[in-house]
């Protein structure tokens, strides 16, 4: 049995609706409908094993932090089961808690007025931890995350990046085989995501089960073994990041910066244009053309483009990302070229 399972689950929230006079609080509240639900979670199943960084990739609203309260038990499904190394997560709540190890994005998970020591300290005794396994687990643990030096001050003269550290040592306080990491790295500077990212890695090494929600493209191409798509509440779509490139369809794009003869350029380039944008002041137009072959590709399109007239600006080729499947399966619009990536 997996260590983190659910099965169709769904969560519906009510839509709230401010009354128009006072006087319609007293009234009887008219039948639910469709419309008055918002439908955070559809029907969602999906499994992670031991050993494995299950990434649940999203933009914001998808429903990502929706479903890592529902696995922590902060929220009861509407439908549909969630289960904890075989633990429900409604029935068996006290259980599910003692197996987990939750991390929502922010700096609020750790209190800012004790020391970095005395929030491990309060967090161990809170599972149950004796005072022996706590200084042993406190001192291994700021150590491992690069904070041992900064143990005993208070917490709220720590960097964004060390208090996400520390809310990390947190979570696994009490060693557990299942994380739930909500945008881990989220308003982390790169230096510190990165080292993020590898701590994420070294965890699964050691078998832990992680679901990771994120939004950051790389991220979950860098980290994850598997990649679930949800956009609207659905799981759209799932697999290793490179599977869901190939079955996305997706291929190497090559975007060129052109000015001159672009009217002709356009004819040269054709139905491989995947994108044009406006013209600019100076009389510059962006487009990105398929490049299934590479750079070969890539050669030929430049080619046809100089012969048609049209200086090429800037050119640069890109290889299929798993930012290119996502839009490709949700159907958002290709970003223009030269976009930051």
């Amino acid at each position: 049995m997996p260590p983190i399972e659910t099965i169709q689950l769904t969560k519906h929230f009510e839509r709230r609706r401010p009354p128009r006079r006072p006087w319609d609080l007293l009234r009887r509240r008219p039948t639910e409908t469709a419309d008055d639900l918002i439908v955070a979670v559809d029907n969602v199943s999906l499994s992670v094993e031991a050993g494995e960084v299950y990434g649940l990739l999203g933009p914001n609203g998808a429903g990502k932090t929706t479903m890592a309260r529902m696995l922590s038990t902060l929220l009861e499904p509407t439908s549909g089961s969630a289960r904890i190394c075989g633990n429900d997560t409604v029935r068996d709540g006290t259980e599910v808690r003692t197996r987990i190890g939750v991390m929502f994005a922010g700096e609020r998970g750790v209190f800012w007025r004790l020391t970095g020591r005395e929030n491990l300290q309060m967090f161990g005794r809170l599972v149950f931890m004796d005072g022996n396994a706590i200084r042993r687990r406190t001192d291994e643990l700021m150590e491992r995350l690069g904070l041992a030096d900064r143990t005993d001050e208070l917490v709220e003269s720590y960097s964004t990046g060390m208090k996400q550290r520390l809310n990390l040592a947190r979570t696994l306080m009490h060693d557990p085989p299942v994380l739930l990491l909500d945008e881990p790295t989220a308003a982390l500077d790169p230096a510190a995501a990165r080292a993020t990212r590898g701590f994420v890695n070294e965890l699964r090494q050691e078998g832990k089960a992680i679901l990771l929600t994120t939004h950051n493209m790389h991220e979950a191409d860098e980290v994850c073994d598997r990649v679930g798509i949800i956009d609207r509440g659905r799981l759209i779509a799932e697999d290793r990041p490179a599977d869901l490139i190939n079955r996305a369809g997706v291929e190497p794009r090559l975007e060129l910066m052109l000015r001159g003869n672009t009217s002709a350029a356009r004819s040269a380039i054709g139905e491989a244009a995947l994108w044009w944008g406006a013209v600019e002041s100076d009389g510059a137009v962006q487009v990105a053309v398929r490049a299934p072959a590479g750079w070969r590709s890539a050669e030929a399109i430049t080619r046809r483009v100089s012969a048609a007239g049209a200086e090429i600006v800037q050119s640069r080729l890109r290889e299929a990302t798993l930012e290119d499947a996502y839009i490709e399966l949700t159907g958002s619009r290709l970003e223009g070229p030269f976009a930051p990536v």
